[in-house]
């Protein structure tokens, strides 16, 4: 079992040299895979000097349909045909490895795993969140929920970076139109095949530009607007807006509480739930009783039933029905209160610790 890096771009210029520099410090190699999908910025600049590409050890692609989809096909495509990959992984070029062991973390869980590896799964920090303080602790207890849920339970891939068996990515683009969360698709695909997902325990580092660049993405992505998530593609009629920027004001403290609230709606019912329902493993289910004590078996086998035809459900416009379903099941609220009170729980503990002794004037 082989794997090809994959960094699908477009305008990425001023993320590119940080992720760059942190492939470069993989302690492991693998043949590494660019594709400039029609930048106008200077990105494909910054690619072709690296020294890895002049002297062809690593590739830069063309793809000038613009979009993601586009992008990460051509690249997929390759990396089957010329490299012979059995698995693809995804970094975006506005992200970057935290460490050096990502990629020697992906080959170690390859080589363990073989064909049982559906996706690998990392979790994920935003880097520049100094100047809204207010906003930055709350995601704080956000994250570190987040990173509890996928080492003690299980998680989906993430676009940010993770590793896809190639069948599986051949199988969707056969049918999908767009890119829109496709890791969240192709990783459940997997879970449906009976194969499993891995955690690579190397963390990633991403800019918030994308929720940053004005108010209007930032007030969608804290409260969970679900019209955000499913219209990010590029090619979206109703596409993310990263180039009107305005004005950011810091999170409202009065508003922490929703924003617990919306944000382990979406853990729940875009992540843990989805995952449990197509796992075909019930210790999945048994690990969320253990670890929020929660029985919600009796709500995950009829879901099973209800979504028993994966790929009709995971690779059409059937998705985001799929998801508003998911968001009235009673085991959604039950996992969204749980994990909701997690949060408040490590914010309160982060206030606690925030809180400085004032100093005692002497003499």
């Amino acid at each position: 079992m082989t794997f090809a890096l994959v960094v699908p771009f477009h305008n990425e210029r001023a993320g590119l040299p940080r992720l760059i520099d942190s492939i470069r410090l993989q302690r492991a190699e693998v043949p590494v895979i660019f594709v400039d999908n029609a930048s106008t910025d200077g990105s494909a600049l910054i690619v072709r000097n690296c020294h890895e590409v002049e002297s062809g050890r690593w590739i830069l692609l063309e793809e000038n349909k613009i979009g993601k989809r586009h992008a990460i096909r051509t690249a997929a495509l390759f990396a089957q045909s010329q490299l012979g990959a059995s698995h693809v992984g995804f970094v975006d070029a506005d992200s970057n490895f935290a460490n050096d062991a990502w990629v020697g973390n992906s080959q170690q869980i390859l080589a363990s795993a073989g064909a049982r590896c559906g996706y690998t799964y990392s979790w994920i920090s935003y880097y520049g969140l100094d100047h809204l303080p207010s906003f930055q602790l709350a995601y704080e207890a956000y994250e570190s929920t987040t990173t509890f849920l996928a080492v003690n339970i299980g998680w989906l891939a993430n676009g940010q970076a993770f590793l896809c068996s190639l069948d599986i990515l051949m199988e969707y683009f056969e049918q999908a139109e767009v890119t829109t969360e496709f890791d969240l698709r192709c990783s459940l695909r997997a879970l449906s095949l009976d194969r499993e997902g891995f955690l690579n325990s190397c963390h990633m580092e991403t800019s918030p530009r994308r929720m940053l660049v004005n108010a209007q993405q930032f007030n969608a992505w804290c409260f969970y607007n679900r019209k955000f998530y499913s219209h990010k593609d590029i090619n979206s009629s109703d596409k993310l807006d990263l180039n009107s920027s305005n004005g950011i004001r810091d999170l409202d403290p009065s508003l922490i509480d929703l924003f617990f609230q919306r944000r382990s709606l979406k853990l729940a019912s875009r992540h843990l739930l989805p995952f449990l329902i197509f796992h075909a493993n019930s210790e999945a289910v048994g690990r969320v009783h253990r670890q929020l004590k929660i029985d919600i078996s009796d709500a995950v086998a009829a879901a099973r039933r209800q979504f028993r035809d994966s790929k009709e459900w995971l690779f059409t416009s059937q998705f985001e029905k799929m998801i508003r379903i998911i968001e009235v099941n009673p085991a959604t609220k039950a996992l969204s209160d749980s994990i909701s009170s997690m949060m408040r729980r490590r914010y309160q503990t982060s206030l606690r610790t925030e809180i400085v002794e004032p100093s005692h004037a002497i003499g």
